[in-house]
């Protein structure tokens, strides 16, 4: 019960959070498929309207973003798992991205962040609570303010905490709205 707490709280602010130039949108999909810990990632992703013009990079917009990560009963996790658990966990994180327009229809999205991780019950344990955030979003727009997109990233402490397991997830992301 605590746990879902805790994420409507996040998930609220990071609603409320927002103003009206910001981009909200969603992702879902399976959590470190790599390795036996896996799980349903659901994702909201702010893109604000900060911009900030780094040379020989251009101009990058600034993100937050939270994530929510379950796996009940092993659903999500390899077939070797002997026992059956419980797994949860929540990560929140801002960086920055940059949208480059391949053409009219399709964008490709490179970002950084860095973030605080949390796991609970039987989660995965990533080694420090500090992780770095890599990704790359392919998404193909439906009209200038609706896309449906495939994202892979990668979640690690950069080897500041005694382990660093790691993660590699691969998700399906979305913003559908009528303006």
């Amino acid at each position: 019960m605590k746990f879902s707490l805790k994420i409507l709280y996040i998930l609220l602010f990071t609603i409320t959070a927002s103003n009206a130039t910001d981009q909200l949108y969603y992702k879902v999909g399976h959590f470190d498929y790599k390795h036996e810990t896996g799980g349903l990632a659901l994702s909201i992703k702010n893109v604000t309207d900060k911009n900030f013009n780094i040379p020989a990079l251009g101009q990058l917009s600034q993100i937050y973003e939270f994530y929510a990560l379950t796996d009940k009963n092993n659903f999500f996790s390899g077939e070797g798992e002997p026992a059956r658990r419980d797994e949860y966990a929540i990560y929140a994180s801002t960086g920055l991205q940059k949208s480059i327009n391949l053409n009219e229809n399709f964008s490709l999205v490179p970002s950084f962040s860095v973030g605080l991780y949390q796991e609970f019950d039987q989660g995965k344990d990533m080694g420090f609570p500090i992780q770095f955030k890599s990704e790359i979003e392919l998404n193909y727009y439906l009209s200038k303010y609706s896309f449906i997109g495939l994202t892979w990233n990668h979640i690690s402490n950069a080897d500041i905490g005694e382990t660093n397991p790691g993660s590699d997830s691969i998700l399906i992301n979305f913003k559908i709205t009528n303006y």
